[in-house]
C-alpha cells in the first residue's frame, strides 16, 4: 500500500489566544472581483488544433469581419483552436491596466503551445457590456510528444494556457465602498460570532458606539462625518487592529494523500477503541509435470499452484485518553500505533460515536 502522509497541523496553544490584523480577516461589501469570459480563437500552432467544424466557422466568421469571404471547409483547422478565455476582473481596475488571461481548449485541439489567441471581447454575465479585449501568445508551459505507435509523453497541461497581461480593461466596474448612509460593512472571511464581536469591540475601542456585529459574518460600522469624506484613509488605519480570532473546532481530512489536520480547540472525549488487522497473501508457484518414460501421447505440462495465506492479528482493544488541543491529540493517536489510512476511519467514528467534539470536513 502507498504510504500516506499525515499532518496534524497545531494553530496555536490555548494557553495564548490567536490574533490577526483586521484587514486579514474580513472584506468590504461592495468589493469584489468580477469574472469575465469570451470564446476565442488560437491560431498558428503546429498542426495540434482542433478537427471540428466549429474552428473553420469562427475563423470564417473573422475573416468575414476583416473583409474576405471564406468557406468554412476552405480553411484548414489543424493550426486553429477554439478556446473558452476567461479572466478576473480586480476590484478598482482602471481602463487601461492590464490583466491575466486563461485559454483552455473547447474542441480536440491536443496543445495550445506556441499558438496566438487573435483578439476577443471579454464580457460580463449580461452578455453585452465589453469589459476588456485579449490577445497575445499563450503560454502552457507544457511538452507533449507521440510516436507512430500510439506512444505519447505529456509533460503538464498542453490544452490549457495563460496569457500573462494578455487583457486590456476597456470599462470599469463601479465599486462603493461607503454606503449612502454613511456605512462600511465587513464581511469576515470566515464565519464566527465571537470573532465577530471581538472586531466589533476593538473599533468601538477607537470609535465608541460606531461598529455592531450583525451576526457570524458581518459587521456594520458607521463612520464619523471627518471619516466619511475619506473612507480609504479609515479603511488603512482600522486595518492594522488586531483582534483576537476564534475559529471553530475541526478536523479537516484529505482521503487522496491521506492529510489530516486538526484545529488548536479539538477536544476528544475518553474512548476504547478496538482495531483489528487482516492482510492476504497469495503466492504463485506453478510446477511442471513430466509424463512417465517412454509413455504413449505423453505431454510436459505447467500445472498452476496457489498458496493462500491469511494472517489475522487478534482485536487490540485500546483506550484513548481524553484529549485537549492538536498536541495531546497527535499524542494520543501516537499510542494507537494504526496507518494512517486507519486514522480517517477512526476519526470518522469518533465524530459519529460523538467523542470528538469537532466539525469533521471530509474532502
Amino acid at each position: 500500500m502507498q504510504a500516506l502522509s499525515i499532518l496534524l497541523l497545531l494553530l496555536l496553544p490555548l494557553a495564548l489566544p490567536a490574533q490577526a490584523k483586521l484587514r486579514d480577516l474580513v472584506e468590504i461589501s461592495g468589493v469584489r472581483d468580477n469574472q469575465i469570459r469570451g470564446i476565442g480563437l488560437v491560431v498558428g500552432l503546429n498542426g495540434t488544433g482542433d478537427r471540428s467544424i466549429a474552428a473553420q466557422q469562427l475563423a470564417a466568421n473573422l475573416l468575414k469581419r476583416l473583409g474576405n469571404n471564406f468557406l468554412p471547409q476552405q480553411i484548414s483547422p489543424d493550426n486553429l483552436a477554439v478556446v473558452m478565455v476567461t479572466a478576473t476582473l480586480p476590484p478598482f481596475t482602471r481602463t487601461g491596466a492590464r490583466i491575466d488571461v486563461t485559454a483552455s481548449s473547447m474542441g480536440d485541439a491536443t496543445s495550445l503551445r506556441g499558438g496566438q489567441l487573435i483578439a476577443t471581447q471579454l464580457v460580463g454575465f449580461d452578455n453585452r457590456t465589453v469589459y476588456a479585449i485579449a490577445e497575445g501568445a499563450v503560454l502552457t508551459g507544457a511538452v507533449s510528444a507521440s510516436g507512430a505507435s500510439g506512444s505519447k509523453e505529456i509533460i503538464n497541461h498542453p490544452t490549457v494556457g495563460r496569457l500573462p497581461g494578455g487583457a486590456i480593461v476597456e470599462q470599469e466596474v463601479p465599486q462603493r465602498i461607503l454606503a449612502p448612509d454613511g456605512r462600511v460593512v465587513m464581511h469576515l472571511r470566515k464565519a464566527g460570532y465571537e470573532t465577530a464581536k471581538n472586531l466589533a469591540d476593538e473599533i468601538n475601542r477607537q470609535m465608541p458606539g460606531a461598529a455592531r456585529a450583525v451576526d457570524g459574518l458581518a459587521i456594520e460600522v458607521r463612520l464619523p462625518e471627518a471619516d466619511r469624506r475619506d473612507p480609504v484613509a479609515f479603511l488603512a488605519r482600522v486595518g492594522d487592529i488586531k483582534v483576537k480570532v476564534s475559529p471553530r473546532a475541526s478536523v479537516v481530512i484529505n482521503e487522496r494523500s491521506g492529510t489530516i489536520v486538526a484545529g488548536g480547540d479539538v477536544v476528544v472525549l475518553p474512548v476504547a477503541i478496538t482495531h483489528a488487522n487482516l492482510s492476504i497473501s497469495v503466492k504463485e508457484a506453478p510446477d511442471v509435470s513430466q509424463p512417465n518414460p517412454f509413455s504413449p501421447g505423453g505431454t510436459t505440462e505447467v500445472v498452476p499452484r496457489s498458496d493462500v495465506s491469511i494472517n489475522e492479528q487478534g482485536p487490540q482493544i485500546r483506550m484513548l485518553p481524553g484529549a485537549v488541543g492538536a498536541g495531546e491529540l497527535a499524542s494520543a493517536l501516537k499510542t494507537l500505533g494504526v496507518s494512517p489510512l486507519d486514522l480517517i476511519t477512526i476519526f470518522q467514528m469518533l465524530k459519529e460515536q460523538g467523542a470528538l467534539q469537532a466539525e469533521l470536513i471530509v474532502q
